[in-house]
């Protein structure tokens, strides 16, 4: 497996794979996705919106690509779901146009200024680390309260 396949196969695992992003986001309702844990977090919301923003504008910034309006669909959870998608779905066409050696080229980003494969490692983090959160938002509001333990460990 060369470090596109493998940049490939994480992106679509931490956005929709076991423990992945959309996994974090199934069943949501758009009372919670609204709801505030606090003055200083984000709602689901507005972290979904920032997520699909990141891989847009970063895309943009690196491989001078994306030709659509967009704006924040706060009020409407399948809406910025929709958004999310899009984005995703332009993030990893901007990955399968990328050749191996575009991968080991710098890009300029706002942020992450280092090699294209370095660029996409930091989307497949970003997603686990937000999806992560949404989780623990997720928790707190009530939705997640049936903890199961995993087999075996204790």
């Amino acid at each position: 497996m060369d470090i596109k396949e493998l940049l490939t196969k994480q992106t679509n695992e931490a956005f929709e794979g076991e423990m992945s992003l959309m996994g974090a986001l199934q069943g949501l309702s758009q009372e919670e996705a609204s709801w505030r844990l606090n003055d200083t977090t984000w709602t689901i919301e507005e972290i979904i919106y920032h997520v699909a923003a990141c891989k847009i504008e970063y895309c943009k910034q690196g491989f001078g690509k994306w030709d659509f309006e967009y704006s924040k669909t706060e009020g409407n959870i399948q809406a910025s779901l929709g958004l999310l998608n899009k984005a995703q779905e332009h993030l990893t066409e901007c990955l399968s146009n990328c050749t191996l050696e575009d991968l080991d080229q710098p890009i300029s980003t706002k942020f992450h200024g280092q090699s294209a494969a370095h660029f996409f490692w930091i989307m497949i983090m970003h997603d686990i680390s937000h999806g992560a959160q949404i989780g623990m938002i997720r928790r707190a509001y009530g939705a997640y309260t049936d903890f199961r333990p995993v087999k075996g460990i204790s």
